[in-house]
């Protein structure tokens, strides 16, 4: 409600402010006449799109035109797009509109009216206690309709004067949103040397001559549009824009921030009081000095900025933060280096990025390459990074945490590169949950003792947040949290805070009451409860990998041990499966072991890295799956219902139609009629040498195919479950696979039974029907290999690759004897009968017959003759 009243008080119409309107447009601007195009309807956001942004900026001037046409394309539109408003200073700066049209029909109707302006104090970062004195220009627009487009333009003349003749700037070419035609310039004199750099294209801007000035243009149509993904770390900025300064290198912007930070002969009785004050504590003592003068920097000099004007980069007077008692980062920083100087401890200013990071070093040198000040100490030829707004640290000085900023300014004389910050996370978040668990009889209650320890940067998080919230509000959230995963939990003891200040270790003890901590599982008639770690889920992120190609920002620093301690009311055969996860980014270890009627589980986190790359996003949702499986520990208590059976029913009826239909394919191979011959018939060579071994394979087939297949564990409902939470492309590519497994398999079954009946009965189409079923074998094994592969993948299954899946020994030995059935002369020889076989046997009875009695009746007859 103050605030509200605050912004009341400082609202005023368009008028004074240094706020005024001229329907001329500036003289020196360069005039455009192309209409951008309208971009596919999936690039435009918030029902309007930009299809002009005109962006015109002359450096000796110090002034930025901006023409822009927004072309409301839905209700949506109408909703979000039909006001317009614009911030400056001004303090330094003077904002002039030159006109406002809404178009309709291609009809155009002026709204550039000052009295319909309110120009607005908002303080956008008043909640992060920052004043920074900004204004608002702000004209709500009447009837606005779907299809209208708004075109505006003005100009901020001024710069703040921190800066002096000095400029440097970032000009964008793309944004959340296409823009239809794009136009920016910057004019400046011929003597102004600017550094350019290009990020994400190489384009040089064109460079023209206007006025007897230079100019760099740059235009583009149709710019493209960039969505912003869930946890893109800070630095990381996809779209296309170029840097330029006239900063030629580092040392300029420490020679500008030296003389901005400077105050010569600075006398401060106040300042001289709190030296004194601080050499007495510390009995002289240099380091012990060092820790008062940044504890009471951070702690008692409240973070608040005021930073109008100059004030935005200049800190104010140390003398008058001590007096005021608050101050931002400069002033902070300032004050620590003015209070380290009389006990002769070097100490500088730096500069640093919080949100660059890392890549800090890749901007050009300028002031606006930093948004943070911090402080280094040399002390004992060893430097120590402190941030002075930091509160609540802990320990001594040169063992407080530093944030990994990436890279610094040091501003000291000489200084010209940017320098690698150091930070050393050394906390650990360590937490034993203790459980005393009853059995199940009706009101007996579990106990449950936490006790959480806070080391180093840990604890100064934990410290800062009981004095931001106090133990009253963290023992209730703590409930309401507990409560979520067990329904009847209760305090029976208040919070206990044990802050060890020079060691820097805080522990914080809760006690609780549970009922009812058994549920019941009816479906296996049990009762069970669980157990669950739950600090370590809150540290990952939960995110969807499809098609993402952005780095994933992750939470740094991260060092968690948990252990779970259960007391179970019996002596119980409790196993744990242990199990690690190990990568460069990221480490997880669970174990546990049982002693009596006592478990033990232990849980083990740690992040290595602030970020990882798009490439690895799928292996970590992946992994983090694997971790959150690993996270609960059930125990059981009573007799489980019969096992449920985990077969997926609509593959084993698929299995049994294929195989029906291929015993009837069989049944018609196998009474294929063919003619024989008696020679051949009565030539025929038995079942000898490689046929032997043959024969053996042949009886082994079926047999091969069952296994093979059972131990794929594709005929399980759970993987095939877990293939259908996959992308729509990969859930039916891979169940098409599994499908052809099943058939395939049905029909190779019956074959190989059809192979060894033939074998035996020396059929004679036998090598002709057993080279296909050889070939298709070999298929199987393939496809055996690749569905093993995506399961492994997918479902997570155990790969046993040598004993489920392609062997090259197989395959050599089925393309051995494929070659074998068709080159030996034995298989020739050995494999000639035909079916039906009461027609052989019936001619070759004859032909006996004719071969063993005709010469005896011959000479019966004779003798009768």
């Amino acid at each position: 409600m103050a605030f509200l009243c605050f912004i009341a008080i400082n609202t005023a119409y368009g008028q004074g402010k240094n706020f005024s309107i001229d329907r001329k447009d500036p003289s020196w601007i360069v005039k455009t006449n192309s209409k951008g195009a309208t971009p596919p309807a999936k690039d435009i956001s918030d029902g309007y799109f930009l299809s002009l942004y005109e962006n015109q900026n002359h450096v000796e001037l110090q002034e930025e035109y901006s023409h822009l046409i927004r072309e409301i394309v839905s209700e949506a539109g109408v909703q979000n797009g039909s006001q317009i408003s614009v911030t400056y200073e001004p303090g330094f700066q003077k904002l002039i509109f030159h006109k406002i049209l809404l178009w309709r029909n291609n009809q155009s109707k002026d709204l550039l009216q000052s009295h319909k302006f309110k120009v607005l104090q908002i303080e956008k970062d008043l909640s992060k206690f920052i004043y920074s004195g900004t204004y608002e220009a702000f004209l709500l627009l009447d009837d606005i309709r779907k299809g209208d487009r708004i075109e505006y333009a003005y100009t901020i003349k001024g710069n703040n004067p921190i800066f002096g003749q000095k400029y440097a700037s970032t000009f964008y070419f793309e944004g959340p949103s296409s823009v239809g035609y794009l136009y920016s310039n910057l004019i400046f004199n011929k003597k102004r040397v600017f550094n350019i750099k290009n990020f994400n294209f190489n384009t040089d801007p064109k460079l023209k001559e206007k006025d007897g000035l230079n100019m760099y243009e740059w235009e583009g149509n149709l710019t493209k549009t960039h969505r912003v993904t869930d946890f893109e770390p800070s630095w990381y900025n996809p779209l296309r824009r170029t840097q330029l300064s006239d900063y030629q290198n580092w040392n300029e912007v420490v020679n500008w921030g030296l003389k901005v930070n400077d105050y010569p002969n600075l006398k401060s009785a106040l300042l001289d009081k709190k030296v004194q004050e601080l050499k007495a504590r510390s009995g002289n003592n240099t380091k012990k000095y060092i820790e008062l003068a940044t504890r009471f920097v951070q702690d008692e000099i409240r973070y608040m900025g005021i930073e109008i004007g100059q004030y935005s980069h200049k800190p104010n007077s140390p003398n008058k933060v001590l007096r005021q008692r608050y101050g931002d980062c400069k002033d902070k920083s300032l004050l620590l280096v003015h209070l380290l100087a009389p006990m002769n401890v070097k100490a500088d200013m730096a500069y640093v990025n919080t949100y660059a990071t890392v890549k800090t070093g890749e901007n050009l040198p300028s002031p606006f390459a930093f948004n943070h000040v911090v402080v280094v100490v040399n002390y004992n030829n060893n430097k120590t990074w402190i941030d002075p707004t930091i509160s609540y640290q802990r320990g001594t000085f040169d063992s407080i945490y530093f944030p990994d900023y990436g890279e610094a300014l040091v501003i000291k004389p000489g200084v010209n590169a940017l320098e690698k910050v150091i930070s050393i996370p050394t906390g650990k978040l360590s937490s034993v949950l203790e459980f005393n668990v009853p059995d199940t009889l009706a009101g007996k209650k579990a106990s449950l003792l936490i006790k959480t320890t806070y080391t180093d940067n840990y604890a100064d998080n934990m410290r800062a947040e009981i004095a931001e919230s106090g133990t009253e509000a963290l023992e209730k959230s703590y409930l309401e949290y507990y409560g979520k995963i067990y329904a009847d939990i209760e305090t029976t003891a208040e919070l206990k805070v044990t802050d060890q200040e020079e060691s820097n270790i805080l522990e914080v003890t809760e006690r609780y009451e549970i009922s009812n901590i058994w549920e019941v599982d009816s479906a296996k008639n049990q009762s069970y409860v669980q157990f669950y770690a739950d600090l370590i889920r809150e540290e990952m992120r939960d995110i969807m990998a499809k098609n993402r190609n952005t780095p994933l920002s992750l939470k740094n620093p991260v060092n968690i041990e948990q252990t779970i301690i259960v007391h179970t009311p019996e002596t119980w055969n409790l196993q744990v499966e242990p199990f690690k996860l190990e990568t460069d980014d990221y480490y997880f270890e669970t174990s546990g072991f049982q002693h009596e009627k006592t478990l033990t589980l232990n849980y083990v986190f740690r992040n290595m890295k602030s970020f990882i790359d798009g490439s690895k996003t799928k292996a970590y949702v992946k992994d983090r799956a694997k971790i959150l499986d690993n996270l609960t520990y059930y125990i059981s208590w009573g007799t489980p219902a019969a096992a449920t059976d985990d077969i997926n029913p609509y593959l084993i009826y698929l299995c049994i139609l294929a195989l029906i239909v291929s015993l009837v394919f069989c049944l018609k191979i196998y009474q294929i009629r063919s003619p024989f011959e008696l020679e051949e018939l009565t030539e025929a060579r038995p079942i000898r040498g490689w046929l032997i071994f043959l024969g053996l394979q042949v009886l082994c087939f079926p047999l091969a195919l069952m296994g093979k297949t059972m131990l794929m564990g594709v005929w399980s409902a759970n993987t095939w479950k877990n293939f259908s939470e996959q992308g729509a492309l990969s859930e039916y590519s891979i169940k098409f696979l599994i499908i052809i497994h099943v058939v395939l398999f049905s029909l190779l079954l019956c074959y190989s039974v059809l192979g060894a009946i033939l074998f035996f009965k020396r059929r004679k189409n036998f090598p002709k029907l057993y080279i296909p079923f050889l070939f298709g074998y070999i298929c199987f094994l393939i496809l055996n290999a690749v569905i093993y592969i995506i399961s492994a993948k997918v479902s997570e299954q155990e790969v046993i690759w040598n004993n489920s899946t392609l062997r090259v020994s197989d395959t050599i030995f089925c393309i051995l004897w494929i070659s074998y059935l068709k080159r030996s002369e034995r298989v020739k020889e050995t494999f000639v009968f035909t079916y039906p076989e009461i027609e052989w046997r019936t001619a070759m009875i004859k032909q006996y017959n004719e071969q063993h009695f005709a010469p005896q009746k011959e000479n019966i007859d004779n003798e009768n003759i």
